[in-house]
């Protein structure tokens, strides 16, 4: 499971560095590079609910064969690209390939291991993909370089063939069961979540109030409310809506989406703030965030193990209080404008997603029935997924909200430009910065004395995004005092048999 989880931690990110080098090659245009990544990323989110489904109708086991085998062959079609359409839908299909395997592979771990072994086993495998997935950039960038962008994609069939070869020697197919796929209602599920997800993800770009995000979410919320009126009237729903009233599923979606509101706006924010203001290559802000991600594969691990000794409440507990504050204290001391300060924080914020991770993915699932089990993982999938694009969202309006105001402020007082080149200078406070590192001139004629009060701004508005990323964790951490302590968690009987 640990294997195949791999491809997808890899082909996450592995393309972001390629992407350049892909682009002149293919001839794409710059809105078809963008969909290189926006396809696997929406597929993906979108598709995971029917992977999990899926996989409860037909076994696991076989879903996740499935699901591997999509995968590879996407893989090899994406390596074989000629042209950018080509690309762009291979890219779907892996999406497609890791929306069925994902979910399988989850619950065939909580299958295989028993409840004491659980949180272990499912630790030490998030922390092999996470590692991949912070590794993946520096993978995509040796392999660009010392052979072709294409090799990007070649390192999946081997992942792919020995995740096979294993499943087929350790695993034992279940027989299907007597259940049905909704397919009727997929086009219902796969639309409200594309145009849902698909308006996050460029609200950025488009802005909140444009017709086209507006339209999507409108579109969004009258497919879901089909959706939801359909499946509850049927007996083999693509989601199974009452999971929400488990408290343990509630709460650990709960922990589990805004972990990743949270996490992914702190990386990304963070890495915007050390470019335009501390003055950091691209290449040199990447690496200064790897004190995040470490942290994580080594105490993944340890908050399986704390689950399975005290139970859920004791590493999500310690997990959130640590995210929530290695964000204010971040928040707090980021007007040193020193990437010494940040370090520290970056680590306990990776330390915290590392207690939080598996205790939480453990708890959503043993608290589903068996036979459940699938759609909830794809649930959880999309959940994740979705928080990902929601905090990008919510945390890039704030800062561009926050920064557009203190800028327009600053210049206005100052009056040495004009109001037409406001937009010009807000683009260009990151060369500022570097020039003034370098002894260069200036662009967009910013005078040198206006840089302080510039980096002032940017500050001031990536604080107020890790402050809304605190308040969203909060929210979450409180909800971890429903769930049982080390006494009920022992009396529920590890190694017992799970609920039918």
């Amino acid at each position: 499971m640990t294997c195949a989880s791999a491809m997808i931690a890899i082909d996450a990110l592995v393309v972001l560095v390629a992407l350049p080098t892909i682009q002149r090659n293919l001839d794409a245009s710059a809105t078809g590079a963008q969909w290189v990544i926006n396809a696997y990323l929406l597929s993906f989110a979108c598709m995971s609910p029917l992977g999990g489904r899926i996989g409860d109708v037909f076994g696991h086991e076989r879903a996740f064969r499935y699901g591997t085998v999509l995968f590879v062959v996407a893989s090899i079609a994406a390596g074989l690209a000629r042209s950018e359409a080509w690309l762009i839908a291979a890219r779907a299909a892996q999406g497609a390939g890791a929306a069925v395997l994902r979910p399988a592979s989850q619950v065939i771990i909580v299958k295989e291991f028993g409840r004491g072994e659980r949180g272990q086993a499912m630790g030490i495998s998030s922390s092999v993909s996470t590692l991949l997935y912070g590794m993946a950039p520096l993978i995509g960038g040796v392999l660009t370089t010392a052979f072709s962008w294409r090799a990007i994609f070649f390192v999946n069939p081997p992942l792919g063939i020995g995740a096979l070869l294993l499943a087929h020697l350790l695993l034992t197919s279940e027989p299907p069961r007597r259940e049905r796929v909704d397919w009727a209602g997929t086009p219902l599920l796969i639309g409200g979540l594309v145009c849902s997800v698909l308006a996050l993800m460029q609200a950025r770009y488009w802005g909140w109030s444009s017709a086209a995000v507006i339209s999507l979410l409108a579109g969004a919320a009258v497919l879901m409310t089909l959706l939801v009126v359909r499946e509850r009237r049927r007996s083999d729903p693509l989601i199974h809506f009452e999971l929400f009233a488990n408290k343990e599923f509630a709460v650990g979606a709960a922990v589990i989406s805004t972990v990743r509101f949270a996490f992914v706006g702190f990386a990304v924010f963070g890495v915007v703030w050390l470019q335009d203001v501390v003055g950091m290559s691209p290449f040199e802000a990447g690496l200064a965030v790897l004190p995040l991600t470490l942290p994580t594969v080594v105490f993944a691990p340890l908050g399986g193990r704390l689950y399975d000794r005290l139970g859920p409440r004791v590493p999500l507990g310690i997990g959130m209080s640590l995210c929530v504050g290695a964000l204010l204290c971040a928040a707090v001391e980021l007007h040193r404008q020193d990437y010494g300060w940040l370090v520290p924080f970056y680590c306990v914020m990776g330390i915290g997603v590392g207690l939080c991770i598996s205790p939480a993915w453990i708890t959503a699932l043993n608290g589903t029935a068996t036979r459940m089990r699938g759609s909830a993982a794809g649930l959880l999938q999309t959940t994740r997924e979705i928080s990902a694009a929601l905090g990008l969202a919510v945390m890039g309006a704030i800062v561009a909200n926050v920064q557009g105001a203190r800028l327009s402020q600053i210049l206005r007082r100052d009056g040495r430009m004009p109001a037409d080149r406001f937009d010009q200078v807000e683009r260009s406070i990151g060369k500022t910065v570097a020039a003034t590192q370098q002894g260069s001139p200036l662009p967009a004629g910013i005078p040198a004395d206006l840089v302080p009060a510039l980096k002032a701004a940017v500050t001031t508005a990536v604080s107020a995004a890790f402050y809304a990323g605190a308040a969203v964790l909060v929210t979450a951490a409180a909800a971890v005092a429903l769930l049982p302590g080390k006494a009920e968690f022992s009396e529920s009987g590890r190694g017992q048999d799970d609920p039918a």
